[in-house]
């Protein structure tokens, strides 16, 4: 049995889903904070096909022994342990009923940290569970080049365990320095996952970047797709900050969004025939 845990949110008060936040106006102080409302979309073709394959083997570990007698309390113990750190993503069960042994455990937290944490404390690892952990991060969460033209990175630093599958999308631009969600023309301050990370490419266009895999999701500008609706996760810069930096008003989580130009580049659409052929043609 799968077991889906969702870590406790602090939900945001919004101010009205017609409120368009603004910013303050810039001042003499405030000028080169950077503004890109529209970019024209990348090569995705070409970023795919160049793309360096990421070994992730490293996230799972396979039971390498049967339970033993004691399976049950030790897979309580370290559910507990887990919980209070605030990494467990999700687990199962080695049957259906409730007091069945843990025999597979998900964590928000990569294998380093996961050994660490445990080396720290001194404790043994049940080699009858099967273990996953998060994949490391590759990018920082902004690069130097990005960073001076940024009011703040309106960003979680928790890793992003089971989200929703549900679709959604708009515009995500960046304006004097901060990151907004367009929706047909309706405005709120954009909120991003951990595995996001923010660059400038090659043109000179801000880019959204994917933090495990170093890929470019897309410029600031296009239209994106993420996974919803989806909570804001832990960490990041407090909500009165990004607030104070970008003006009061809704704020909406945008995930880990990829552009939809390079989706449809990901996964295209067969063509459709010319023409159908004559009724007397089989």
């Amino acid at each position: 049995m799968k077991h889906l845990v969702v870590s406790a949110i602090v939900m945001l008060a919004a101010c009205g889903a017609d409120a368009v936040p603004q910013a303050p106006e810039p001042s003499q102080s405030m000028r080169g904070y950077a503004t890109q409302i529209e970019a024209p979309a990348p090569d995705y073709r070409a970023i795919i096909r160049d793309m360096q394959v990421v070994d992730f083997s490293g996230t799972s570990r396979a039971a390498s022994a049967r339970a033993p007698a004691d399976a049950g309390a030790v897979g309580e113990q370290w559910l507990a342990r887990l919980t209070e750190r605030g990494v467990l993503d999700g687990y199962g069960r080695s049957g259906k009923a409730e007091s069945d042994p843990v025999s597979s455990i998900s964590l928000n937290m990569t294998a380093d940290d996961f050994d660490a944490w445990v080396a720290e404390n001194g404790w043994t690892v049940p080699r009858h569970i099967d273990w996953n952990f998060a994949p490391d991060l590759v990018r920082p969460r902004v690069s130097e080049a990005a960073s001076g033209g940024i009011r703040l990175w309106p960003a979680s630093e928790a890793r992003t365990g089971l989200q929703l599958q549900a679709a959604d999308s708009g515009r995500i631009l960046l304006r004097d320095g901060c990151f907004y969600l367009d929706r047909q023309g309706v405005e709120t301050l954009a909120w991003f996952h951990a595995e996001t990370g923010l660059d400038v490419d090659a043109q000179g266009y801000y880019v959204l970047v994917n933090r495990m895999t170093g890929q470019v999701e897309g410029r600031l500008g296009e239209t994106f797709v993420w996974s919803a609706p989806n909570p804001i996760t832990p960490g990041g810069p407090s909500m009165e900050a990004l607030r104070s930096a970008c003006g009061d008003g809704e704020i909406s989580t945008v995930a880990n969004p990829t552009a939809t130009a390079r989706m449809e580049a990901m996964y295209p659409q067969p063509r459709a025939p010319d023409a159908a052929p004559p009724p007397d043609i089989h």
